[in-house]
This record gives structure tokens, C-alpha cells and sequence, in this order.
């Protein structure tokens, strides 16, 4: 009888609960419930943007909101997965079916249980696709593959994959008639196989929103009800990551005239807004392992390189963006930035803040498709192949590696011999022509004799450079330089068809170029390269060795030594 008696009170009890939490969110204009497998998962952080909280043990959430962003999204906690939408589209998110605050809504969510502390993340940025320059393609048959390529690699770890904005071209979204309903088509289509956490860009907000107080938010609509939240954050493993919106768009009106479907001048600020500043320290107080790495994802960098030094930067977003973001994640142990937008690769370390790194990473598009086009060679203004960086996660470790979409993606640089460069610069008539309509590029044709030249596409200040000649060491000095490569795989081929190369295309100066001096003009040259973790890389080229698009198959052995 007692037992009867127990198992009646226990039933009233979770009546009297499930009645409480009814009436709560009864007072509420945005409800739901979290499931695994039927049952409901405790303490998942919901949000709107604006207000933050966490669901009961039954799983359930409730939010008074301002239904100011259109949308409501989870995030995702460790050992989880969420449904995932045409094999790549996580489903973390709801658009908000009406602006009216009066109108209560329901928004259910179910996520997956998993194993993720040790997985790969493959992190890229600026796809640019817009149906021009074959770009499309270019990306089905080079990227795409990639992506198989790091599955394969992974030893079974899971793949997933991050693309840090502009992801489109604004100004063909009306143009092509390729906008961001094209792009997710796009990867539907070409069965794009790893869970995408997208990250907005410039061109990825609407150029068709004219300049007002509100064209900021206006502007960023497109992405909020297509793609998914401009701002967010998902814990995969151990890792707490967050994505934010760092693109205050403007449009100002400069007088046009404009292109079809644009508004004004395309124009931006690089800073973060209040309210993103309001949620995010919501978001990071509800984060207890200090000690797990974060890593937060952005378009513009925050930082950007002052001379040659690694740990000195200069702001790269409006000032108070930069420090007010570093100052709060602070407390935190590890903390890596990723970002895109300049289509090159380097790293900086803020002396001020010695837990922030931040990795500007060279570009999927490389120069917006075009290099491919004009010389079947994907190569970007610092002579980077066109790329992404693959990050490696165990529990709390990370490491990461440049991987380039053409063959040999491990290898981390190239090697010249400059004799070869300089004979080219000197004989070439197109050459010369080009360097007479830009006086400011760089001649190699003044380059002394036996000049090795290296560029170590994703160098770090904590790797090691060192140069062989015949087995017998020369010293090898850093150089902010021209890649020759991108000379060859843009700049001429552009020059030759069209009388310019456009400079926001061409050759860029770069601070990750490595020179020595060899003894002879004929001997071969090995330059071998340690990175941050103690991955060593060997490359070896026999002397005279040819300054050609193919050089890198012509008596040229690339290796890594584990």
C-alpha cells in the first residue's frame, strides 16, 4: 500500500512539475524542447541573439524575446551532433515564423549523441562563388574533392568544416543571379560531405539595402533567414567555438553609378556591434572550463602584422572591437582566432594578450578563381596555393596544417632557384613590359648570383627554417618578398590578355619568404622546415632547377619526414 501510495505522490509531483513549467513558458513567446532520443537534455544554452538560457531537465526552454534577429538557436554541447540537412547543413537554428511579440512560438530541436573529443575541423574561407571565371567548377573539381581527401586521411576521425565568409559575391547576386540560395543549392548539389558552420563576409550581406541607421542590420537579413545566425557559438568535443559578425556594412552612397542590384558603394567597417558584445559575454560565462581551448571565427582579422614581427600588431578591426574582444577572453587559457578576407596566410601573436593567436588563413577562391582560369594554376597573392587550414583536436590539444587543393596539399613551401627567376625577368618581353607599368613590383632580374628563395606558406615565428646545400648548411634570412610563382600563375597571363593584371589580383609582398646564398649555380638545395608541433618537411630541387607553372615536376622531390 505504501508503495501505492509513493508511486501516486511521485505521479502528482511530476504533474505539478510539468503543469509549472507549462505555465512558465505559457509567459513566454518562444518555447521548446531539446531532445536526444526521446528524453530531454539539461542545460543546453538557447538563445535569440539577444537573451541566453538554459533548458530545465526535461530539456525544456523558455525566452521572452524582442524577436529582433528572426530566429532562435541552440548551442550545441559536447558530445552531441545536431540533424543535419542535406548531409551538410547542421539544424542548430529556427526562423522566428512572425515579428509579433504577442504570437508564442514552438521551436523543437533534436540532437544526436556522439563521441567528437578527437575529431578534424577543416577550415577555409572566401569561397567567392558568383558563375564567373569557371568558378564553379573549380570548386566541384577542387575543393569538393578535398573533402573525401580529408576523410580518407582522418584514420575515422569525424569531418567537419568551417567556411569563414564570403562565401558569395554581393555584386553578382543580381548580376548572375547567383545569391546565397544559389550558394546552399550549390553544395546540396555537388554533395558538399561535411557539417558546415558558416561565418558571414562582406560580400555576403545585400547590396540592394540603401544607406540608413539601419542598414547594418538590413543587410545581414539574407543570411539570418538562408543560412543560418550571423552570430553563434557550438561546442564540438572540447572546444568551445564561437562565430561572430565583424562586418559593420554600410552601402554609403557615393554617387554611383551603381551595378544592377546594388544600392551604394558596397562600403564596411571592420568592428563587432554592442549587441553581439552583450550576448557574447553571456555566452562565455556559461563556459566553466577555462583551461579548453576557444576559438572564435570571424571574417576581417583583428589583428594584422607591424613590420616583421610576429608579436607586435596594430589593430585590424576598429580599435575598440579588437580589445574589447581579446580583454573578454581573458580569462580563458587558449584561445585561437580564425579569420579570412585578405586571401593570404600569416599569424600574429599579441603581445599583449599571450593567450590569443590568430591565423589569417589564405583564401579557397585564391584570387577570386582567377588564377585558375588564366593558367590552370590556383594560387594566391602571396603565393600560397589556393587552400585551407586543416585543424587536428584532441580533447583539449590542437594543431593545425595548411593544405593546399592541388597535388602534394601537405607541402608547406616552395623553393626557387633565383638564377633561373632572374634569367626569366631579364629576357621575358612580357615580363618587362609588366614591370614598366608597375615600377613598384619587385625586379628579380637585379638578383645577385646562386640566390635560393623559399616560401613557407603557413610560417609561424616559432618554426625552424633551414637551408642545405649539398648536405652543407647555408644561412637563411627572413625577407618581406614577391612570390614568383603567383608572377607566372596570374600577373603575366592577366598582363598578356588584357594589357593589366589589376592590382588587387596581382603579386603581394609577403613576411613568410626565406633567402640564402649558395656556393655554386649547380648543386642541389634542400631546405628543410619544422613547424610548431615538430612536424619536419623536406624539399629538395637539383640546380639549375627551371622557373616554370610546371617546376614543381620537373626533378623535384617533395616529402614529409614524421
Amino acid at each position: 500500500m505504501n508503495s501505492i501510495i509513493a508511486k501516486s505522490v511521485k505521479s502528482l509531483q511530476v504533474v505539478g512539475l510539468l503543469f509549472l513549467v507549462t505555465l512558465s513558458a505559457g509567459a513566454q513567446n518562444l518555447t521548446g524542447r531539446i531532445t536526444c532520443d526521446g528524453r530531454g537534455v539539461k542545460d543546453v544554452v538557447v538563445s535569440d541573439g539577444d537573451e541566453v538560457t538554459l533548458t530545465d531537465r526535461e530539456g525544456y526552454y523558455a525566452l521572452q524575446s524582442q524577436k529582433r534577429n528572426g530566429y532562435v538557436f541552440y548551442t550545441l554541447p559536447r558530445g552531441y551532433e545536431p540533424q543535419l540537412l542535406d548531409g551538410f547543413n547542421p539544424q542548430f537554428w529556427a526562423a522566428l515564423r512572425t515579428p509579433d511579440l504577442s504570437a508564442s512560438e514552438v521551436h523543437d530541436f533534436q540532437l544526436k549523441k556522439v563521441k567528437n573529443d578527437r575529431y578534424n575541423i577543416l577550415i577555409g574561407a572566401d569561397t567567392h562563388l558568383a558563375n564567373r571565371a569557371d568558378d564553379l567548377e573549380q570548386f566541384r573539381n577542387g575543393f569538393i574533392p578535398c573533402l573525401e581527401k580529408e576523410r580518407v586521411m582522418g584514420d575515422g576521425r569525424q569531418l567537419y568544416s568551417m567556411l569563414l565568409g564570403d562565401l558569395t559575391w554581393d555584386v553578382y547576386w543580381t548580376q548572375n543571379r547567383f545569391n546565397l540560395h544559389d550558394f546552399m543549392r550549390t553544395l546540396r548539389e555537388m554533395s558538399y560531405d561535411a557539417m558546415l558552420w558558416p561565418v558571414i563576409g562582406n560580400h555576403d550581406n545585400d547590396p540592394a539595402v540603401p544607406p540608413s541607421s539601419e542598414t547594418d542590420f538590413l543587410s545581414s537579413a539574407p543570411w539570418r533567414s538562408i543560412v543560418c545566425p550571423n552570430y553563434y557559438s557550438f561546442n564540438l568535443g572540447r572546444v568551445h567555438y564561437v562565430v561572430l559578425d565583424d562586418i559593420f556594412y554600410k552601402n554609403e552612397d557615393t554617387g554611383g553609378p551603381y551595378a544592377e542590384g546594388v544600392a551604394g558603394s558596397r562600403n564596411y567597417d571592420g568592428m563587432i556591434t554592442e549587441e553581439q558584445f552583450r550576448w557574447l559575454e553571456k555566452d562565455l560565462a556559461l563556459v566553466k572550463d577555462k583551461s579548453a581551448p576557444v576559438i572564435i571565427a570571424l571574417h576581417i582579422p583583428t589583428t594584422k602584422l607591424k613590420g616583421t614581427d610576429f608579436s607586435t600588431v596594430t589593430d585590424k578591426l576598429a580599435k575598440h572591437s579588437s580589445i574589447r574582444l581579446f580583454d573578454a577572453l581573458k580569462a580563458f587559457q587558449t584561445v585561437h582566432v580564425v579569420s579570412g578576407h585578405t586571401h593570404y596566410n600569416y599569424t600574429t601573436h599579441p603581445k599583449e594578450y599571450p593567450n590569443v593567436t590568430e591565423h589569417n588563413i589564405a583564401a579557397v577562391c585564391a584570387v577570386w578563381w582567377n588564377s585558375g582560369k588564366a593558367s590552370g594554376r590556383h594560387n594566391c597573392r602571396d603565393g600560397s596555393p589556393g587552400g585551407y587550414s586543416l585543424w587536428q583536436v584532441n580533447g583539449k590539444k590542437v594543431k593545425w596544417q595548411y593544405h593546399s587543393m592541388e597535388e602534394n596539399g601537405e607541402t608547406q613551401m616552395r623553393v626557387y632557384d633565383m638564377n633561373a627567376v632572374r634569367d626569366f625577368y631579364r629576357t621575358d618581353a612580357d615580363m618587362k613590359a609588366l614591370l614598366q607599368k608597375y615600377p613598384d613590383r619587385m625586379d628579380y632580374g637585379q638578383t645577385p648570383d646562386n640566390v635560393v628563395m623559399v616560401n613557407v606558406f603557413a610560417y609561424d615565428d616559432d618554426w625552424k627554417i633551414e637551408v642545405f646545400e649539398n648536405g652543407n648548411p647555408l644561412m637563411a634570412g627572413r625577407v618581406t618578398a614577391e612570390d614568383p610563382f603567383h608572377t607566372l600563375a596570374y600577373d603575366l597571363p592577366a598582363f598578356r590578355k588584357n594589357g593589366s593584371a589589376g592590382k588587387s589580383s596581382m603579386s603581394n609582398r609577403t613576411m613568410h619568404m626565406f633567402q640564402a646564398k649558395a656556393q655554386t649555380a649547380n648543386a642541389p638545395v634542400t631546405v628543410r622546415v619544422t613547424d610548431s608541433f615538430g612536424q619536419v618537411y623536406e624539399h629538395t630541387i637539383q640546380r639549375p632547377h627551371a622557373y616554370s607553372l610546371s617546376m614543381e615536376d620537373l626533378e623535384e622531390k617533395v616529402y614529409k619526414i614524421k
